[in-house]
């Protein structure tokens, strides 16, 4: 188990979770560990589809989200250069749907050692209501998680 060989280090590109990446990247450093930099967005509601033909003015909500998840790839790629270096090539991936549910379907897909993952460290109502992602992951990934506050 340890020293870890694959690290799974989730981002919603906030700076909590550029802290998570730094101590991934420190692991890596001393461990010879691969890194995987997961981002999940969520989809796009659709309404139910109209009954009309649609004109040339609709916006088309498929190619926007292929753009989205396009340009998250990108900035994650950059990402991982800001924060590695050289030294690091990390792997990056890009998902669609519910943020800890896809975090901990590519922890068991990927076969992870461990899930480095931030905490922006809510309380109170804030945490009542917008849950946290990092709680739904420490309580059911089937790995260790190391739960990162700030730097």
């Amino acid at each position: 188990m340890f020293p870890f060989k694959k690290i799974l280090v989730p981002t919603d590109f906030s700076e909590p979770s550029f802290c998570g990446l730094k101590m991934a990247g420190e692991m890596a450093k001393h461990f010879d560990t691969e890194i995987l930099i997961v981002n999940v967005h969520k989809p796009i509601p659709r309404l139910p589809k109209p009954r009309v033909e649609a004109s040339e003015t609709t916006f088309d909500i498929s190619a926007y989200e292929k753009q989205i998840l396009a340009e998250a790839q990108d900035h994650l790629i950059e990402l991982g250069t800001e924060i590695f270096g050289e030294q690091i090539r990390p792997r990056v991936i890009v998902r669609e749907g519910e943020a800890a549910h896809e975090i901990l379907n590519v922890a068991d897909e990927e076969n992870v050692d461990a899930i480095v993952i931030a905490t922006h460290g809510r309380t109170g109502l804030a945490k009542i209501v917008f849950g946290s992602v990092a709680q739904r992951v420490v309580r059911r990934a089937k790995c260790p998680v190391l739960t990162i506050r700030s730097c």
